[in-house]
């Protein structure tokens, strides 16, 4: 299948739709999952009352493939960005990718890195914690803690936010003007988040919206370092639009 690239944003269009709207929707449906009961459903699925506790939990090959394994996918990731991003300065054929490769390594190392500081403030615990599947923690529904103390250390979901992260290969490929690069990487960032949500929520280490918060801020982090590459790339097709249509008439002036 072939796609075509479809005209550059203006900027704010850019900023309304790609980075406020689209991570505004994610945001929602974190809340509605969380407020109409269907995180707790899809918990309950996965708690065993005869096992006082999730299953799958200590599963020692989930545990190794789907929590620590998969990793080497967001991980790789970066580190090849980052090589490639180094030796853009000493190879040509490189340099034209400099800003696309340096987004990327920010986008793969900001949005997890965010992730991680937002669970130090967060009031939500993991459902394994929780007085509803055995321990000792009440289920809230307020965003942050009251205090540090209080904090869950569960939202939003650092794993999910990894597999997340590739939704930097969604935007290199817009700003780079390949389009089938765009899409596949947007399938590829999908479907990761996906199988790696799972994982943890099989275990009992998050609820769906704690997936969906992660997405949120992996979209709204790439979003924001891919916006010069992408506008500017637009604002430069303008600019030399507008400079053949002014060698077109010079041109006709001296015929």
């Amino acid at each position: 299948m072939r796609w075509t690239e479809p005209r550059r944003p203006t900027l704010t269009r850019y900023l309304f739709v790609h980075v406020l709207l689209i991570s505004a929707l994610l945001v929602t449906g974190a809340l509605f999952l969380r407020d109409s009961g269907w995180d707790l459903r899809v918990e309950d699925a996965f708690y065993t009352p005869a096992l006082h506790g999730f299953g799958m939990r200590h599963s020692v090959w989930l545990e190794l493939i789907g929590h620590q394994l998969l990793l080497i996918l967001p991980i790789g990731l970066g580190l090849l960005a980052l090589i490639a991003a180094i030796a853009a300065s000493r190879f040509e054929p490189l340099r034209t990718w400099r800003g696309v490769l340096w987004a990327m390594l920010a986008s793969v190392c900001i949005g997890p890195l965010l992730i991680g500081v937002l669970k130090q403030f967060t009031a939500a615990h993991c459902p394994w914690d929780l007085v509803r599947y055995g321990s000792y923690a009440d289920y809230v529904q307020h965003w942050f803690a009251h205090a540090r103390a209080d904090a869950g250390h569960c939202l939003p979901n650092a794993h999910a936010g990894a597999g997340f992260t590739l939704i930097a290969l969604y935007f290199a490929g817009w700003a780079s003007g390949r389009a089938t690069w765009r899409w596949w990487g947007l399938a590829a960032a999908i479907a990761a988040g996906i199988v790696f949500s799972l994982v943890r929520m099989v275990q009992g280490a998050h609820f769906p919206s704690h997936s969906l918060w992660a997405a949120a801020v992996d979209w709204l982090v790439t979003s924001l370092f891919f916006l010069p590459l992408i506008v500017r790339r637009r604002a430069d097709h303008n600019s030399g639009a507008a400079q053949g249509v002014a060698e077109s008439v010079n041109r006709h002036d001296f015929q």
